[in-house]
């Protein structure tokens, strides 16, 4: 009965959460039908940003976080997002590389749909069997969380101590904050209640991902088979990773993918304020966020438009380094005891090659083909190719920094390569589904409108 008053209150608090986070969405995405999927992903998003916001705030204005502190930062950013939403709908033919034309007709097969809820439910069972357990739950996120809650604070000495170094004090705050946030609306720690978080977002990725798909043009089934086998992708949504960084962080690397491709090909108004909160998100998750958000700059300054390049740009970059500056005072002062960077070298590069492919069985190989064939089969467009950018850069990031490790290339590439590369898997179903839109590679805008010339009928949305 403890467990179950505890996830009754949990899954109240996330409620809340999401409804904090569709309150103010208007000012992300247009009061558009088309949206309305993409809208309910994103607005869990926006309130788990809140609720690491509150718990800052609150500790900086001296008062223990709660619900008075949460109503008193909730109530003026609804304010703020009224007067700034709603947001322009796009026009009846989309933006650059938006193809509105049958984004409401199709419906997805109820086998499909199926599929996704029961892989949503199963990862629930996985997720809730028991408390969250992972090595890097118990040793940083779960402890720093923990700690923020009990102690109303963060203590110095998780930054300045080398007995902490275990719990890697140079990782910003984001999720142990949410962690604590989600506490302290409760009014308790249930690390066993809390794993309710990791379906949550779970499923808000599913919904960003074939909301998304769909708007882009994709046809109901290639949106739909993407996003079910993405809800049974047990690498990323299994009972080991709930708890950690990955599925958080995966969620982010979505919303900044897809963010970034709206920005560029000027879909519609909001999607830089889109950008600009995704990249604040993945920033404080992990370091890993910061690099994701340099990448996406260079992409944008590369393949982006005229005022579209220096907007992506910025909205990419910006808020990243804003979320690293801020979290400077409550980073590590001690050198780092994994990495380091007189270690790297040519030899320990491919050390970490050969050891990242040791760790392949034939499954696996089996899996990477299809991936590959899955990419050459489909279209070149241009939402699709930034994605696999953003894919690739992370993965060959992941490839090299074992070459950095103290302990040996084998050893980093053996402890964390699975389970970081598996986060990637939503950016990746959505980069190699977007491919399958029927849109081509240029800005999926007829040429002749750019010199005012009237833009014929749209075509007609093929049957698959």
């Amino acid at each position: 009965m403890t467990f179950a008053l505890s996830l009754f209150f949990v899954a109240v608090a996330l409620l809340v959460v999401s409804g904090v986070g569709l309150a103010t969405s208007g000012a992300f995405l247009p009061l558009d039908h088309a949206f309305f999927l993409e809208r309910l992903g994103w607005s869990d998003a926006i309130g788990c940003a809140v609720v690491m916001a509150f718990v800052p705030a609150a500790l900086g204005l001296g008062v223990r976080p709660g619900l008075i502190a949460f109503v008193m930062v909730v109530a003026p950013l609804i304010v703020v997002a009224r007067r700034l939403a709603p947001l322009a709908p796009p026009s009846p033919r989309g933006g650059r590389g938006m193809r509105r034309d049958g984004v409401g007709e199709g419906r997805l097969p109820r086998t499909l749909k199926l599929l996704i809820g029961l892989g949503v439910a199963v990862y629930a069972l996985r997720a809730l069997t028991e408390p969250m357990w992972s090595n890097d739950f118990i040793a940083i996120w779960g402890l720093k969380g923990k700690t923020i809650w009990g102690s109303g604070g963060y203590p110095e000495s998780f930054y300045r101590s080398t007995p902490f170094e275990f719990a890697h004090p140079e990782y910003p705050l984001g999720l142990p904050l949410l962690y604590a946030g989600l506490a302290f609306l409760t009014g308790r720690w249930d690390d066993h209640a809390m794993a309710l978080l990791f379906p949550f977002l779970q499923a808000a990725t599913l919904l960003v991902l074939f909301g998304w798909l769909r708007r882009r043009g994709v046809a109901p089934v290639a949106a739909g088979l993407a996003t079910a086998i993405l809800a049974w992708f047990e690498p990323l949504y299994s009972a080991f990773l709930t708890g950690m960084a990955e599925v958080p962080l995966a969620f982010g690397m979505l919303l900044f993918g897809t963010a970034l491709a709206d920005t560029l090909d000027e879909t519609d108004a909001g999607a830089a304020r889109r950008l600009a909160l995704a990249s604040a998100l993945i920033a404080a998750t992990k370091n890993e966020g910061l690099f994701l958000a340099a990448v996406g700059f260079l992409v944008a300054l590369a393949f982006g438009r005229a005022a579209a390049r220096w907007k992506g740009a910025a909205a990419a970059l910006l808020p990243a380094l804003a979320v690293r500056a801020l979290h400077l005072p409550w980073r590590s002062r001690l050198p780092l005891a994994d990495l380091e960077a007189g270690l790297f070298s040519r030899d320990r590069v491919w050390d970490a090659l050969t050891a990242a492919g040791g760790l392949l069985g034939p499954a696996a190989w089996i899996g990477l083909a299809l991936v590959v064939v899955l990419i050459a089969a489909g279209d070149r467009v241009a939402a699709g190719d930034r994605l696999l950018l953003l894919v690739a850069a992370s993965l060959a990031a992941y490839l090299v920094i074992p070459a950095f490790a103290v302990r040996g290339p084998a050893w980093l590439v053996e402890t964390t390569l699975r389970r970081t590369a598996a986060g990637l898997a939503p950016l990746a179903a959505a980069a190699i589904a977007a491919r399958f839109s029927g849109a081509s590679s240029g800005s999926g805008r007829d040429p002749r409108a750019s010199a005012g010339s009237p833009e014929p009928p749209p075509p007609s949305t093929p049957e698959s």
